[in-house]
């Protein structure tokens, strides 16, 4: 997942000037932060893939 340095700021609600910022001095910070966002669209994906099953298992119960 990669997004650029606006979408990002967007996304957590702080200046694109910020993430600059972090990138420069607060590095580990910035990479748990992707790592969050990274956690958080595996999840949704995982979510999806459950929801499949679900409606393969009750096409086969029908």
């Amino acid at each position: 997942m990669k997004i650029s340095k606006k979408e990002l700021a967007e996304r957590i609600n702080v200046d694109p000037k910020t993430i600059t910022n972090w990138e420069t001095r607060k590095p580990e910070l910035i990479k748990l932060i992707y790592l969050g966002l990274a956690t958080e669209e595996h999840i949704k994906e995982t979510k999806k893939y459950l929801e499949n099953i679900k409606g393969l298992g009750n096409a086969n119960n029908s």
